[in-house]
């Protein structure tokens, strides 16, 4: 479903820690059209939550179904890990629990989501996986974080599509995160499109890993 009307405001990051996110959504009216919407009849602005059948984002993401979060990078900020200073222990039994680590102030996205001096002292990590096409996650634990195409198409504001998963749980757990539409439908895998479409609910339910437990 579309996000909420109202503005919104989550936060995310990697798997250790090292690379952070805001997103700050302003009210709906003040926010772009997508270029390719129906403005008349049927508005779709931006940012916006979907699913993605295209076969490069499955490879990047590791998963059968990649979900994006398409967002303006003017409404990202990020604060980083600086690398030179970095102390969180690679063994992770010797890691304390609370780990506090020095870190860049939050900047706006379009600032820190490239290679150049603002990410230079960090982990986060930079792939082209096609021309114009850059994606971006952290190198110190592998964890995808968005994709970005350059330039953007004409119509279009510059754009971060941020890897749903990425999103922090309890901003996560909130029914605004739904997505709302399903892109790239055409390059999809016929299972997949019926998974994507029926879900899961006639497979077994497992409370953790045992397979003879189940949820009730």
């Amino acid at each position: 479903m579309p996000l909420p009307n109202s503005p919104l405001f989550f936060k995310g990051g990697c798997n250790c820690g090292a690379v952070r996110y805001k997103i700050a959504i302003p009210n709906a009216e003040e926010r772009p059209l997508h270029p390719s919407s129906d403005a008349a009849s049927k508005p779709v602005r931006l940012p916006f939550v979907c699913t993605d059948h295209c076969n490069d984002c499955r490879r990047a993401t590791g998963a059968i179904l990649a979900h994006w979060i398409c967002t303006p990078i003017a409404m990202v900020t990020s604060s980083l890990v600086l690398r030179n200073a970095a102390s969180l222990e690679a063994d992770a039994s010797k890691r304390k629990r609370d780990v506090t680590e020095e870190r860049s102030p939050w900047s706006p996205a379009t600032n820190v989501f490239e290679p150049g001096p603002a990410s230079a002292n960090s982990f986060l990590t930079f792939y082209e996986s096609s021309p114009g096409r850059r994606r971006s996650f952290c190198g110190r634990c592998g964890t995808m974080i968005a994709y970005a195409a350059f330039p953007m198409p004409d119509g279009w504001p510059d754009m971060l599509d941020i890897v749903l998963g990425t999103v922090d749980r309890e901003d996560l757990e909130l029914d605004s995160l739904v997505p709302e539409r399903q892109l790239w439908w055409d390059k999809g895998i016929s299972w997949v499109q019926k998974f994507s479409e029926s879900g899961a609910m006639t497979l077994p339910k497992h409370p953790l890993y045992k397979i003879n437990e189940f949820a009730t």
